[in-house]
């Protein structure tokens, strides 16, 4: 896949940082070389290119103790959550690599302030130790977790050979106490996928939880199995999916749409007032293998963790099929940002709209669901048992939804992760 290129090298990503993770999506215009990010630096950057540039208040950006505190100082509140600085080697390895220093596996917070795995990446040395999707998390460094707790603190540095004690509760009910070491963790953006026979109907499922880069050949595996299988429904399963670079999305979205989309418009880029002249309509790309029948529709599942350029996806796909929400309402980040990476820091601010085809967007409430089904998290990725995907499964055998859930599900705000944590979505 070809990066987007509008001038050389700054990075635009859509970006979102939320209890489960951070999201991206990526372009190129100008590469500050050989500059360190300083304050004063930082709030000419804001001034020029921030979204709400009007605004930042006029300060003097030295009282600020810290690059950090300065962005905080000056954002817009409470609307923007996502602008942030951080260190351009961790932006680098996540971005440009697939990877980050951690341990492997992601956490979701239940309504009654349980925390579990979601979700384990492969080759870590979680998963070696059979630490899997649906196992409750009892305690980290001897303190139960709590929607109240500073998890990234209580983690330590996010450096390899870092520490920590957890201990489980498994599906069968076990207990097991693991001190494991932080590692650099390749990223799978597939967790999952498969091809389900619904009486007949070839319907491809696919668990996607971050699009990053190096997941394009990920994408084009499941795609060729979903071909030779002759797929006609679609499910994307976005649940745990907080973004990621939007030239990847753009992709998938290509690989699911096909002819029927080639070259029309995926998203539109709006930028402030002073950078108007560099609007801009990005298309799906004419790629040499899609699906051979385009779907009539797509299914997505999604949750409140489902973000940027997930939403990007959804939003853009809407004009040409149809599309299905079914989990809960999304996220609601309907603003992308640059990422400028000097020597040391790399600063991300909001800098632009995205709009459809139809030019619809400003979906800061979430994008909303058809159908409101709670997650099972003891129940496997793929199960037709599971609730999300059991309730698509009838949706696609009967035309109706079973009408099981009539409203948005009920969640506790837990601490938000920061950092590199931010942007994995896990630790």
């Amino acid at each position: 896949m070809i990066r987007l290129r509008i001038l050389p090298a700054l990075r635009i990503l859509l970006i979102v940082l939320l209890a489960g993770g951070m999201i991206t999506c990526e372009q190129n215009f100008f590469n500050p070389e050989k500059t360190r990010l300083t304050r004063e630096l930082l709030y000419e950057v804001m001034k020029e290119w921030y979204l709400w540039y009007d605004t930042i208040p006029e300060i003097n950006p030295n009282e600020y103790h810290s690059l950090a505190a300065l962005l905080d100082g000056i954002v817009l509140k409470p609307t923007d959550r996502w602008s942030r600085v951080l260190g351009t080697d961790e932006y680098t390895n996540f971005y440009d690599r697939g990877q980050y220093v951690g341990h492997g596996f992601g956490l979701s917070g239940d309504a009654e302030g349980k925390l579990w795995v979601g979700y384990v990446y492969e080759g870590t040395t979680a998963k070696s130790q059979g630490v899997d999707r649906g196992w409750e998390i009892l305690s980290i460094n001897g303190v139960p977790p709590s929607p109240e707790i500073d998890i990234d603190t209580l983690l330590g540095k996010d450096e390899e050979g870092v520490e920590n004690t957890f201990q489980f509760r498994d599906k069968q009910g076990g207990t097991s106490t693991m001190t494991l070491a932080k590692e650099m963790v390749d990223i799978n953006s597939v967790l999952y996928s498969d091809v389900i026979d619904v009486n007949g109907v070839k319907t491809g499922y696919l668990v996607y939880q971050h699009f990053l880069f190096e997941s394009t050949n990920e994408l084009d595996v499941v795609f060729e199995e979903f071909q030779e299988n002759n797929v006609t429904e679609v499910i994307v399963d976005l649940r745990y999916n907080p973004g990621g670079e939007l030239n990847v999305a753009q992709y998938l979205g290509s690989l699911i749409a096909g002819v029927k989309a080639i070259k029309g418009t995926f998203v539109k880029f709006v930028y402030n007032d002073k950078k108007s002249d560099g609007n801009v309509s990005k298309p799906f790309q004419e790629l040499e293998f899609t699906l051979s029948t385009t779907p009539e529709r797509v299914f997505f599942i999604t949750t409140g963790r489902t973000a940027s350029s997930s939403e990007a996806l959804i939003n853009g796909l809407s004009p040409y099929v149809d599309v299905f929400l079914v989990g809960d309402d999304t996220y609601g980040k309907p603003v992308g940002m640059y990422a400028v990476s000097y020597i040391d820091s790399t600063l991300i601010p909001i800098t632009f709209r995205m709009l459809n085809r139809l030019d619809e967007g400003g979906f800061y409430d979430g994008l909303p669901a058809d159908s409101y089904v709670e997650e099972d998290i003891k129940i496997d990725f793929g199960d037709s048992e599971e609730k999300l995907l059991k309730e698509v499964l009838y949706y696609i055998e009967n035309e109706k939804w079973t009408g099981s859930g009539t409203k948005k599900s009920e969640s506790v705000d837990w601490r938000r992760l920061r950092g590199i944590n931010s942007l994995t979505g896990a630790i």
